[in-house]
């Protein structure tokens, strides 16, 4: 019995891992960068990959999220 609910829990925590990678993949594709790569990073190592993510800064990607101030020149 205890085996199942061990086997119950890793399972959640697997699936909770892979929807929090998922979202994080998400954000960085909105960032402009490669969402699968950043997906494996947040999915196998979870705060790590979490971090990177969050610190990426952001290439000016067409996608909805990106940021364009009319007062700076361009370089």
């Amino acid at each position: 019995m205890k085996l199942v609910l061990i086997l119950a829990v890793a399972l959640a925590a697997l699936a909770v891992d892979f929807l929090v990678a998922r979202e994080f993949s998400l954000a960085a594709s909105m960032k402009g960068w490669p969402s699968r790569k950043y997906f494996f990073y947040a999915f196998f190592l979870p705060v790590i990959g979490y971090l990177l993510v969050l610190a990426l800064p952001d290439r000016g990607s067409a996608d909805v999220g990106s940021f364009r101030s009319r007062d700076l020149p361009e370089l």
